[in-house]
């Protein structure tokens, strides 16, 4: 799709300072949100790392789940290669492919994650794939951008577009900025992500606001039944 090149673009070009411009955004939470993550996710033997950037939810699922074999999938090559070097000690594995057209036979991933990426996405088309290569009774795991009520998210966001961006325009382009801008624009309130994976056969097994509700833990698990 069109948006994955416009993605793999922007994500090449800033891979040397994303991982101090996410720690430096989330006033250094990045970590401990991504903890309560791979922890409420159960990951079974192969856990699933959509868009996987740099690799850092990787390093945590061997942290926490020593005996699983983690993959890690992105659009952008230059990230996969600083994940790679992050987790050269470990048994993974990790592929470039898109969330909408995932290289795994059906139901063969015990877990799917994803750190800040989910509201990059079409939601349909990637929560089909995703329900097509998850196991039954496996689960999905969602770290993301989420609305809390209109004040907070107005305020917020405010910050973001208007008192923040001259900082991240010396980190990235405007364009560049401009992307991430329009996908927090694009993110799901806390309540339209439950209903959203409800409605495609799952249930919710964990969910958790942070930073104001404008960050969202969720987990939810697949049902048997689903048709993909």
């Amino acid at each position: 799709m069109a948006q994955e090149k416009i993605a793999a673009r922007i994500f090449d070009s800033v891979v040397k300072r994303y991982d101090r411009f996410l720690k430096f955004a989330t006033f250094g939470f990045i970590d401990r949100w991504q903890e309560i993550l791979v922890k409420q996710t159960p990951a079974g033997n192969f856990p699933l790392d959509v868009g996987t950037g740099t690799g850092e939810v990787v390093k945590k699922i061997h942290s926490i789940y020593p005996n699983s074999i983690p993959v890690g999938i992105d659009v952008a090559f230059n990230m996969l290669k600083k994940a790679k070097e992050k987790n050269k000690e470990k048994k993974n594995l990790f592929i470039r492919a898109s969330a909408y057209d995932l290289p795994f036979k059906n139901k063969s991933i015990d877990s799917i994650l994803t750190s800040l990426v989910f509201r990059h996405l079409e939601p349909d088309n990637a929560a089909r794939e995703f329900s097509r290569i998850l196991k039954d009774g496996g689960h999905i795991g969602i770290l993301d951008i989420s609305k809390p009520s209109k004040f907070i998210y107005g305020s917020i966001y405010f910050f973001a577009n208007k008192i923040f961006r001259p900082i991240g325009e010396k980190i990235f382009s405007k364009d560049e900025y401009d992307y991430f801008m329009e996908s927090i624009e694009n993110s799901m309130t806390a309540k339209q992500l439950e209903e959203f994976f409800k409605e495609k056969g799952y249930s919710k097994v964990f969910m958790e606001k942070r930073f104001l509700g404008m960050v969202v833990i969720a987990v939810f698990k697949k049902e048997a039944d689903i048709k993909f």
